[in-house]
């Protein structure tokens, strides 16, 4: 039995974290993860291990501290393991959502100006064949098999290359360090990269125990990617379920069940979208989820519905736990499935979404809209502004974007620094946030602004309307609002009598008794990164369309 590695561990760095875990359960399993058919696991000794070999590895292969290297490489061992040994070289990873399409990408890695390229051989040919970053990158690595293209060299070989169980010694890193660049999906804007530097990152994974409740030894069914390298950081198992990550509202929700049950998993990352469906499943097949602690769902508003449907088929120790945050600062609230149920009513009648207290560690204000914006201004409690953010978990800037810089960041006459999230939202009388929509997508007619997911939530309560989305035609201060329908596919009614329906419904609610035109254009466009938040600019451009 090979030794436990013995290494400096720095004060600083996430990858210390999996440095201590396996000297603390070096047995215990660190990944499971399906390949060719069979289940195949890592504990936290042998990861580790394979951490050190792959910064070994890098190292030869060019890679040195704060070269910015993009990684492409499909959540699993090899995600983890490039992650955590970039993380302990002190080479911050790119990370960019590969749903964003062709265009996207190509900005994204445009403007990171990377030196160096990890990734599969497919993203590897797309580097070449679109000429991603081809000015800047210098080095290049491929992870796994398939044609890959010259000048390209192979992890594996350079793997084999290094001594079974050599440590590396890993720099003394900064707490201001960039310790990763990761790009937010561009769903409500174009897509930036949000910097994460190192005390930011480790003060992330300390606050998502704490605040969840997290401990080692857990099981975790991470459906997002960055899930899985906070749980390993943790000290929990993760088991990588076999789906397409761009589109988790397509996994299978019945292999989500088949590793619940077979890894006894006691912690589930689900977007409301993946939510939604595996509650429908369940409800639908009559099944069960035993065995879980808590499910975590983040990405966009959680649905009142679909979590009051998903509880008859969880055990009474589970909690279903929705933290509201962004790309650039997470997590800033938290709120439990019993005190979000309970707050229903409140969201019928037009107050918007109730995300919970704000996380101990972190300031939230809620300044009015100015020019220029300042973050020392507030608002009453009750009233509505935009939400802004201060603590050790927020990022404070863009990679190379003066323009988002100057709109986003800033930082206040004590030095404190401020990250504007574009989010409309207000204090109530508890000092809880309830989140009313974004402020670029305010429908602004002569009447007054209408906030949208506070509009959309009171139709929403109809049974045929699976979701909604207000956008405006017309004048900024003048637009006529058009509330754009999503038909439940279970729907008896047409769409004349929803629409006489919906109209009684919204009469009672000031703003929601202002929609006089509905629109139907089908399934609903939402972001690449959780399948949840609407795409209303495009929805808008549509229903402009029909109501000229």
């Amino acid at each position: 039995m090979p030794a436990v590695i013995e290494s400096n561990s720095p004060a600083i760095g996430v990858a210390s974290r999996l440095r201590t875990q396996a000297r603390e359960r070096p047995h215990q399993v660190a990944v499971w993860e399906l390949q060719h058919r069979n289940w195949q696991k890592r504990t936290f000794r042998e990861l580790d291990q394979l951490v050190d070999r792959t910064c070994h590895a890098l190292v030869r292969a060019g890679i040195t501290r704060g070269m910015r290297t993009v990684l492409m490489i499909p959540p699993g061992r090899e995600f983890l393991v490039c992650t955590f040994a970039l993380m302990r070289i002190g080479a911050p990873p790119v990370l960019v959502d590969p749903g964003m399409g062709i265009a996207g990408l190509g900005r994204c890695l445009g403007r990171a100006n990377p030196q160096a390229f990890i990734g599969v051989p497919r993203a590897h040919r797309a580097r070449v064949l679109l000429r991603w970053a081809s000015s800047s990158v210098k080095h290049r690595i491929s992870v796994g098999n398939g044609w890959i293209p010259p000048f390209t060299r192979r992890l594996e070989r350079l793997r084999d290359e290094e001594e079974m169980n050599v440590p590396f010694t890993e720099p003394v890193l900064e707490s201001d360090e960039t310790a990763a660049i990761l790009f937010t999906s561009g769903s409500t804007g174009p897509a930036k990269g949000s910097i994460s530097h190192q005390r930011l990152i480790e003060t992330q994974v300390d606050w998502i125990a704490r605040i969840h409740g997290i401990e080692a030894g857990e099981v975790d069914l991470p459906t997002f990617p960055l899930f899985g390298l906070f749980s390993v950081a943790l000290g929990m198992t993760s088991v990588v379920p076999r789906m397409d990550f761009t589109r988790p509202a397509e996994a299978d929700p019945q292999h989500l069940l088949d590793l619940i049950d077979r890894f006894e998993v006691t912690s589930l990352f689900a977007s409301p979208a993946l939510l939604g469906n595996l509650s429908r499943y369940l409800r639908e097949n009559s099944r069960s989820m035993s065995g879980l602690r808590r499910i975590i769902s983040a990405g966009a508003p959680a649905r009142h519905e679909e979590i009051e449907q998903l509880l008859p088929s969880l055990s009474a120790q589970t909690r279903v736990e929705t933290p509201y945050g962004a790309t650039e600062a997470m997590p800033l609230c938290c709120i439990g499935h019993q005190e979000f149920l309970d707050s229903r009513r409140e969201t019928d009648l037009g107050a918007g979404i109730c995300v919970g207290s704000v996380v101990q560690g972190v300031q939230i204000r809620i300044c009015p809209e100015a020019t220029p914006p300042r973050p020392s201004s507030c608002v009453a409690d009750g009233e509505a502004g935009e939400i802004w953010a201060s603590g050790d978990i927020v990022s404070r800037s863009y990679f190379d974007d003066s323009v988002a810089n100057e709109i986003h960041k800033f930082i206040d006459s004590d030095g404190t620094h401020w990250h504007r999230t574009g989010d409309l939202g207000n204090f109530d009388s508890t000092g809880r946030i309830w989140f009313r929509g974004r402020n670029s997508q305010v429908v602004r007619t002569a009447s007054g602004d209408l906030h949208t997911v506070a509009i959309e939530r009171v139709f929403d309560v109809h049974p045929s309307v699976r979701r909604s989305a207000l956008v405006g035609r017309g004048k900024k201060g003048q637009q006529v609002p058009i509330l754009c329908i999503e038909k439940a596919p279970s729907s008896p009614i047409d769409e004349a009598q929803l629409i006489r329906e919906l109209k009684k419904i919204g009469s009672t609610v000031k703003g929601a008794d202002q929609i006089d035109h509905f629109f139907f254009p089908g399934p609903f466009p939402v972001d690449i990164r959780h399948n949840a938040k609407i795409d209303r600019e495009a929805l808008g451009i549509s229903a402009g369309e029909v109501f000229r």
